[in-house]
This record gives C-alpha cells, sequence and structure tokens, in this order.
C-alpha cells in the first residue's frame, strides 16, 4: 500500500509540475516526498499562474498583476 501511494504522488508531482512549469523530475521527486498530501496540495492551489512579466504568482483571473502592474 505504501507502494501505490509513494507512485501516486509522483504521478500527481509530475501533473503538478507540468502545470506549474517546473521540471519533470522535481514533480516527481516533491510528490514522492509529499505522498497523499501532494494530492491536496495539486486541487487547492489550481487558481494561480505565473505573471508573464515578472514571474509572480497571481490569482488566475487577474487581469492587472499586483506585483508589476502590468496588464494581462
Amino acid at each position: 500500500m505504501g507502494i501505490a501511494w509513494v507512485l501516486f504522488g509522483a504521478l500527481i508531482g509530475v501533473s503538478a509540475a507540468g502545470r506549474r512549469g517546473f521540471g519533470t523530475a522535481a514533480g516527481v521527486i516533491g510528490g514522492m516526498l509529499l505522498g497523499p498530501l501532494s494530492i491536496l496540495m495539486y486541487f487547492a492551489s489550481g487558481d494561480r499562474v505565473k505573471c508573464p512579466q515578472c514571474a509572480e504568482w497571481i490569482q488566475k483571473k487577474a487581469r492587472l498583476c499586483p506585483h508589476c502592474r502590468s496588464s494581462l
């Protein structure tokens, strides 16, 4: 059962890393270390993206970056 959680966490980590723009290896390692917690983090963090100008995390619905004030 423990191995299944590790593998499932790794798959969630890869998916989250791809969605966030991180490398696959970082996703696998992070998912394996977090295990079942990675599932909760995946679904809880779905409403934020990086600003294309300053690369800070902002709300997906934002029209103006609160960090660099660029129009999105």
